[in-house]
């Protein structure tokens, strides 16, 4: 069995527990600068506490890492992985900011930033896949617009949101990756709208709750993405890939297949899945099963840290939109980066 050094013992620690399980591996090592956080967790996995990050990453357990701590912390661990010469899936986003990102990658080398899996689940959704497969084999033709929805089913706690690096680089993040995956060719042009109407305690902290951003590729097709920390009937996760000759869908999955046909109620179906874990827990396995494959046999990471920066550019050139309440022209490192 794999061992796997995890850095973090929050909640998106625990939801890679479980994949890790699941995949066939083990917890080695946990560290976690909240120490009770990290004794709590290894009394559940059977795994050693450790008291730094260098600790956990270099016990000869270890043969990988995983990092799943607050977002604002990603860039730090990672350059410590990078000295423990270990494979490492980091959570999203790779770092706070796309300039952070782009020196690390710069200073560790594209070979090296190959080798770093950043934890874009998402992929790995069959519905999602689905339609990206669908795209690449041509079966709508050209693709035209490309609409991507993601909406939580309700806000984070007030205190995540000054230490998650706002709504683009956060939440939509996940989307600005799957756009990529999809399309693959250059973004030219981005444009972001956004506001804090969900709850204006975000607002006041600096952050929005609903945005919408759209962006031209390269070759003219209009990729649009809707985002909000709130859902009155779930977590809503779609993706519309429109063409030439057709449609590819990826839709919401139900609670169940039962639907009521009544006069009362006439094709009334089940409710969609409740949040992240009940909608993805398959892809966040499936994404363990792929790290820990690429980790054994030594190969580049199918999404890697240049994908993740890349993201974050997106991010970037999107928080910079609203800002200043333009379409912002980008500059084509799309073209200096061309993994996805």
């Amino acid at each position: 069995m794999t061992g796997i050094a995890l850095i973090g013992a929050g909640r998106m620690a625990k939801v890679h527990v479980a994949s890790i399980i699941a995949a066939g591996a083990k917890i080695a090592t946990i560290y976690d600068p909240v120490a009770e956080a990290s004794k709590l967790l290894a009394a559940q996995t059977d795994a050693k506490v450790c008291y730094s990050a260098a600790e956990a990453m270099n016990d000869p357990s270890a043969e990988a890492i995983i990092i799943a701590t607050s977002s604002d912390t990603h860039i730090e661990l990672l350059y410590e992985a990078v000295k423990a010469k270990k494979p490492v899936l980091c959570e999203k986003p790779l770092s706070a900011n796309y300039q952070e990102g782009i020196k690390f990658i710069r200073t560790i080398g594209d070979d090296a930033a190959k080798k770093i899996c950043v934890g874009f689940n998402r992929r790995f959704d069959r519905g999602h896949a689905s339609v990206r497969n669908g795209v690449h084999a041509g079966h709508i033709g050209r693709l035209e617009q490309l609409t991507i929805t993601s909406r939580d089913p309700y806000p984070p706690p007030l205190e995540y949101i000054p230490r998650s690096g706002g709504l683009f680089r956060d939440m939509m993040i996940h989307d600005f990756d799957m756009a990529r995956s999809i399309i693959q060719q250059p973004i030219i042009s981005v444009t972001a709208h956004g506001s804090s109407i969900v709850d204006p305690e975000i607002g006041k902290l600096g952050d929005i709750d609903t945005a919408s951003v759209t962006m031209i590729a390269e070759d003219g097709a209009l990729i649009t993405i809707l985002n909000s920390r709130h859902c009155a009937f779930g977590f809503d996760q779609r993706i519309e890939a429109f063409g030439a000759k057709g449609m590819l869908v990826s839709d919401n999955p139900r609670q169940s297949g039962y639907t009521t046909y009544t006069s009362e109620y006439p094709g009334t179906s089940a409710p969609i899945l409740e949040f992240f874990m009940e909608r993805y827990g398959p892809s966040y396995t499936a994404e363990i099963q792929t790290f820990i494959a690429c980790s054994r046999e030594g190969k580049d990471m199918p999404i890697n840290a240049i994908d993740g920066m890349m993201a974050a550019y997106l991010a970037e050139a999107s928080t910079a939109s609203l800002k200043h309440k333009k379409t912002i022209t980008l500059t084509g490192l799309d073209q200096e980066f061309t993994h996805v």
